[in-house]
């Protein structure tokens, strides 16, 4: 929950005057002037009103593919019952018309929690949830939608449909889900000043993705708002707080280049390593180099390439070459010519210039030795 003064300060930084988007004669959030990686999706919603966090866009991906659900096994785990006995007991009570058991049959059965995964199982029971109001129900339903989960062919428009039934009823996923499709045209016109408008409501409401995707957009001036850094590493810092590595890196990033709030390497490393710890590639690699540098923390080559490898495992480029220089120099590792080659190689393959240039150097060298 959100506190007030949160609340208040995420409404000051909303009231902003109206303007007209270029173009557009309908009326949007003005900025002052002048960054999900990409776009982050709904997360899935669990039988405790826990969430998972989001992927990339709207999606409950993870709600549809997982496996595992910790809310459920949490309710399980509190009543003592097995997963084939709470599932019999949702069942029953499913049947007896109970909506909040049907949802969580719907969840049984997409998990395979007491009974054999079954999507199209799953679709039916979320179905008659919904047809009874039930609002997770109806955000799940609208995934399965989009995505064509346990129903064929997957219709945007449906799913549009469901977000906006669960979203009136202040699901903040479901919120978060609709403006992304009036953003990007997905089942229902493109309306980038309706998205703006939804994205701002669930970011009201508390929703992280919401906060960092409004935060994007004053970051970056886009969807017709202009640049502004202030709000934008407001809207980070809100969605920071709630634990979304991609907001934490992006506001570390603001604090090291001094973007809307104070420049200081210390905070910024303090939220890159925040980030990097939740599994942020571009974080990973961001406190290895303040690590590998002192900047902002205390210099160490040895948590720089513990932090390099990590990055490099997720096969981000710079961090394979970087990795590649500190063997190939014996910084922070000893010096290792041949794991230097297959760092530049990993780092070449992507594109990384720099790994080409001492891929060359070193393979001439190999050359010019065996001659």
């Amino acid at each position: 929950p959100r506190s007030p003064d949160a609340k208040k300060m995420l409404q000051k930084m909303l009231s902003l005057p109206l303007c007209r988007s270029k173009g557009s004669s309908s009326l949007i959030l003005r900025a002052a002037p002048r960054f999900l990686s990409s776009s982050i999706a709904p997360r899935s919603p669990c039988a405790n009103g826990s969430r998972l966090d989001r992927g990339s866009f709207p999606a409950v991906s993870n709600a549809v593919a997982a496996t595992s659900w910790h809310g459920l096994v949490s309710r399980q785990l509190s009543t003592g019952s097995s997963e084939e006995a709470y599932f019999e007991r949702c069942k029953a009570e499913a049947e007896a018309g109970i909506a909040e058991a049907m949802f969580e049959l719907g969840m049984c059965h997409l998990a395979g929690r007491g009974c054999p995964m079954d999507e199209k199982a799953a679709v039916d029971w979320y179905q008659r949830a919904a047809d009874l109001g039930h609002m997770e129900a109806q955000y799940n339903l609208g995934v399965c939608h989009y995505y064509g989960r346990g129903i064929s062919p997957r219709n945007p428009a449906e799913a549009v449909k469901w977000y906006q039934k669960a979203a009136e009823k202040g699901h903040t996923a479901a919120e978060y889900a609709l403006g992304m499709c009036y953003e990007k045209g997905r089942g229902v016109d493109k309306d980038t000043n309706k998205a703006i408008e939804i994205f701002a409501k669930a970011a009201d409401h508390g929703d992280a993705a919401a906060q960092f995707k409004l935060g994007e957009c004053f970051y970056y001036g886009r969807s017709g708002l202009e640049e502004n850094f202030e709000k934008a590493a407001q809207l980070f810092s809100l969605a920071a707080d709630q634990g979304l590595a991609k907001a934490q890196y992006q506001l570390g990033l603001c604090h090291y280049y001094g973007q809307g709030v104070e420049s200081s390497e210390s905070k910024a490393a303090h939220l890159f390593l925040r980030a990097a710890t939740s599994g942020h590639p571009q974080a990973e690699y961001q406190i290895a180099s303040c690590y590998y540098s002192g900047r902002g923390v205390e210099k160490s080559l040895d948590k720089a390439v513990e932090w390099f490898e990590k990055a490099a495992s997720q096969s981000h480029p710079v961090a394979q070459y970087s990795l590649g220089q500190c063997y190939y120099y014996g910084r922070g590792v000893a010096k290792d010519e041949d794991k230097a080659l297959q760092f530049y190689r990993m780092a070449a393959s992507q594109g990384h210039a720099q790994a080409k240039y001492w891929l060359g150097i070193i393979l001439q060298q190999k050359q010019q030795s065996k001659a």
